[in-house]
């Protein structure tokens, strides 16, 4: 583990959190808490996390997710049930009840979107795309370098296509373009806006956690979870699986938060 923004310390936050009131768990998945896997589906969460996760809800912490993914397709690869997640970077809401909202889309972006999906696949890579509400993402982690050339340079051309209102963001291994209204930070906030007491802490790994990172409050705590260090506006550094393991039993053994928590 390495600290990146003294004085902010483990330590430190580990003895606010063991006197919090409440606290708030909120994760990414993808290259977080599950290695990513030639193909999405077969991401798997690293052995020994779900049952800290589960002593950690027993203990009173609520935890709650924001991912890339569509968050119907993260709510079936987890061992919980009645998680709230937040899906397509925040333009999804699984609710605890298991009702799905979606926020609306512009028309022209909803329009552009499909221009751009469609020119992927008629280019020969609609294996690479990955259409999603609010956004398209292009993947060449595990492509050929010719291959990935042709996916960067044919994104590149997409990006100079983009309409107001829409962004282009890379990713560890691809492309992502996406309506701009919504994205992990905002996501964060409204969960952050219903638990305003709690202590809370955001793990994530890519680029696209920066705007969650920054959304912190001043006692939250940012962590970077991948195996190499990179520019970042987390407060710790966490290389996976056996760091991230001993940051979630160091959390899940604290004394019990107000009785059980739930999968929030």
């Amino acid at each position: 583990m390495k600290e990146l923004a003294p004085p902010k310390t483990l330590d430190r936050f580990f003895s606010d959190l063991a006197r919090a009131r409440a606290r708030l768990l909120v994760l990414d998945y993808d290259g977080t808490l599950a290695p990513f896997a030639m193909r999405r589906e077969d991401a798997q969460l690293y052995p020994g996390v779900a049952p800290l996760l589960e002593t950690a809800i027993s203990r009173g912490t609520e935890i709650a997710f924001i991912t890339g993914r569509p968050a119907r397709e993260l709510a079936d690869r987890l061992p919980f049930s009645g998680i709230e997640i937040f899906g397509a970077h925040g333009y999804e809401h699984l609710e605890t009840n298991g009702t799905l909202v979606q926020r609306p889309l512009p028309a022209p972006i909803e329009a552009a979107l499909s221009d751009m999906d469609q020119m992927v696949a008629t280019s020969g890579y609609a294996h690479a795309r990955e259409r999603k509400h609010g956004m398209l993402a292009i993947h060449w982690r595990h492509e050929e370098a010719g291959t990935r050339r042709a996916l960067e340079e044919l994104g590149a051309r997409l990006q100079g296509r983009l309409p107001a209102g829409m962004q282009a963001l890379s990713f560890d291994g691809g492309l992502e373009f996406r309506a701009m209204d919504h994205h992990k930070g905002t996501a964060l906030a409204e969960l952050l806006a219903r638990h305003p007491n709690a202590q809370v802490a955001y793990l994530g790994d890519d680029t696209t956690d920066e705007d969650a990172f920054a959304a912190l409050p001043p006692e939250g705590l940012g962590v970077l979870v991948r195996p190499e260090l990179r520019d970042t506006q987390a407060h710790i550094w966490l290389k996976p699986p056996e760091e991230l393991r001993e940051f979630l039993l160091q959390w899940a053994t604290l004394a019990p938060c107000h009785g059980p928590g739930r999968a929030y």
